[in-house]
């Protein structure tokens, strides 16, 4: 069920329209329907003690937000270090150098399965099996005990000097670990827990709002309005932001398919 409302931009705004809406009039229902209510028209509950709940609220709202666009800037970074390992073993010298060629082959390989399979696919949901047989072949080729050149190999096309062979290792490992994490962050999915003790609070501060103004219907319902307003827009934000690969603010492969285009 979650897949299909996320899969479109704006799906999870559904939901939670429902939701806000659902929790308003229960909280009516409640608060002007059961006669333990009915006394809170003579004797009001104090005004200021609406802004406990209220508080407590958006202290939880602030708390998600600040999880879900932790994510998001971090799906940024794995992405800038994926492509900046890629580039990296891309523009190093000596590119004639057979086994050079094989890496650059191999690393295009990597680019296509990872934008088709992987991006476009399963929004990096899923990794692709492919994509560790890719790095496994590349390692297999860097830690060849003759890809490193001797002294009297210099002359060699089949290998590279150890400093050049230190710089694709270490641009491997990082574009694997690289890769790793991006399919870490894409498989994340948001607590339930998180999103139960929200809405809990969004109930109870409604149910606030309305035992507050009981003695006055219209002032209630307009005070009710108003903070789920306010609370449609806030939780409706983090929705969006579900997933950093998922929404209208989702993170696009751009940088990868610009340096597939030099290929």
């Amino acid at each position: 069920m979650t897949d299909l409302i996320t899969q479109y931009s704006y799906g999870p705004l559904l939901p939670v329209t429902l939701l806000i809406i659902l929790i308003g009039m229960l909280a009516y229902k409640i608060i002007f329907s059961f006669e333990i209510f009915s006394s809170l028209s003579n004797q009001p509950i104090s005004g200021p003690f609406v802004a406990l709940p209220a508080i407590a609220f958006f202290f939880m709202v602030g708390f998600i937000s600040l999880h879900q666009f932790s994510r998001q800037e971090d799906s940024k970074q794995t992405l800038a270090i994926e492509v900046s390992s890629i580039e990296n073993m891309l523009n190093v010298p000596d590119a004639n150098n057979f086994k050079q060629q094989e890496i650059r082959s191999l690393l295009k390989n990597y680019l296509d399965v990872s934008l088709n399979e992987e991006w476009a696919g399963t929004l990096n949901r899923i990794p692709s099996p492919e994509i560790n047989k890719i790095i496994k072949k590349i390692m297999a080729i860097i830690y060849s005990p003759d890809f490193i050149c001797t002294k009297n190999d210099r002359a060699n096309n089949y290998c590279v000097p150890p400093l050049l062979a230190k710089s694709y290792a270490d641009n491997l490992i990082t574009l694997s670990n690289a890769h790793n994490k991006r399919i870490q962050l894409g498989q994340i999915e948001s607590s339930p827990t998180r999103w139960y003790l929200c809405l809990g609070l969004a109930f109870v501060a409604s149910l606030t709002i309305l035992a507050i103004h009981r003695a006055n219907k219209i002032s209630a319902i307009i005070s009710l309005i108003l903070f789920l307003m306010a609370a449609w827009l806030t939780v409706a934000a983090i929705a969006l932001h579900y997933s950093p690969y998922r929404g209208p603010n989702s993170i696009q492969p751009i940088l990868l398919i610009n340096v597939q285009k030099n290929f």
